[in-house]
């Protein structure tokens, strides 16, 4: 299934019932392309053309042929997006690939917009969900309990790693829902904001009940707050900062987070200093997102790294200057829980 049939499939579900979605193939490249090359070419010969096979029968040649091999797609890149504020800085908006470059292109890109006249940008990502699976990490302090993913990415799964991000709130202080490994942290609450994963790695994000059920379809459920875009407009609330959680210090304008998921099914990332509800909505609205939620806050806990690979660990690059850890966190034990991302 292609990626706009996997988004159209998507899209019905959303209104039917549970989400159902279909997956699509990706590899890194670099040195795993090396490796497919050498493969490649030991099968098709030094020349790179198929090898031919022929055997004489009663006067007549027969041959047999190889299949040409075939070409990987290339993947979708996202369209430029409209800055927010007049004049535009240099970049802004224009998507660059980040992380490792798979075999039809990037599953991630990154940019920067600025919310409004006189803030600093915020840092903005997009995941194509085709090429990518997502996976929901518990942190090593919370939840309680043992977890499959838990504190930190294996070194095993660590050269698949695209990228990774930040939960939300801490769990027991919020009452937020957190299900994973067929059983609930705690519970999940009907019409929160959840980011939802499938069994095939597929991620949307939902109104829990109203769009999403829990079904033998979900292995992960992370649950934040109401959702913060829905329709793709901001809801109402963005207004009232006080329901969208504690700003360290007192006020309102801290760093903020927040992930979507747009009309095709893939992710779009927003996080920023001096943001309010308000502004962080409007960076989501304006990436593509048509549902979103809030995920963490304040300085200490945000976080967005992309991550490419030679022969040794992943080197990773924060989406934004100024986030509070380096990209390695991810790779050692962590307290609190996170998403990351991999190649498919």
């Amino acid at each position: 299934m292609s990626p706009v049939d996997k988004a159209a499939d998507k899209s019905c579900a959303l209104t039917a019932g549970p989400l159902r979605t279909a997956s699509a193939g990706g590899r890194l490249a670099g040195w795993f392309g090396v490796v497919s090359l050498l493969l490649a070419s030991g099968l098709a010969g030094c020349s790179g053309q198929p090898k031919v096979s022929s055997i004489h029968r009663a006067g007549a040649l027969s041959t047999t042929t190889a299949a040409p091999a075939t070409t990987t797609p290339p993947l979708p890149a996202p369209g430029p997006l409209t800055p927010l504020v007049e004049p535009a800085l240099p970049g802004e908006g224009q998507w660059q690939g980040a992380g490792d470059r798979l075999a039809g292109g990037w599953a991630i890109y990154t940019t920067q917009l600025r919310p409004s006249a006189g803030a600093p940008p915020a840092g903005i990502a997009w995941v194509n969900t085709a090429a990518t699976t997502t996976s929901l990490y518990a942190g090593t302090a919370e939840p309680h309990g043992t977890w499959s993913h838990q504190g930190q990415i294996a070194a095993s799964q660590q050269p698949f790693l695209l990228g990774a991000f930040n939960g939300g709130f801490r769990i027991y202080d919020y009452q937020t829902g957190w299900y994973a490994d067929g059983h609930a942290a705690v519970v999940l609450q009907p019409g929160k904001a959840s980011f939802v994963i499938f069994t095939d790695g597929t991620p949307t994000v939902a109104d829990w009940d109203r769009d999403v059920q829990l079904g033998p379809n979900i292995v992960a459920v992370r649950q934040n707050l109401d959702l913060l875009v829905d329709g793709g407009v901001p809801v109402p609330t963005v207004t009232s900062p006080s329901l969208w959680g504690g700003v360290f210090g007192g006020g309102v304008l801290t760093w903020r987070s927040g992930v979507g998921v747009t009309v095709a099914g893939d992710l779009v990332y927003a996080a920023g200093p001096a943001l309010d509800p308000a502004s962080l909505a409007r960076l989501l609205v304006a990436a593509g997102a048509v549902r979103a939620m809030e995920m963490d806050i304040n300085h200490q806990w945000i976080a967005f790294a992309t991550y490419t690979h030679g022969l040794g660990v992943p080197a990773g690059i924060n989406i934004l200057s100024g986030m509070n850890y380096p990209p390695s966190h991810f790779l050692a034990p962590f307290p609190r829980d996170f998403v990351a991302i991999f190649a498919r």
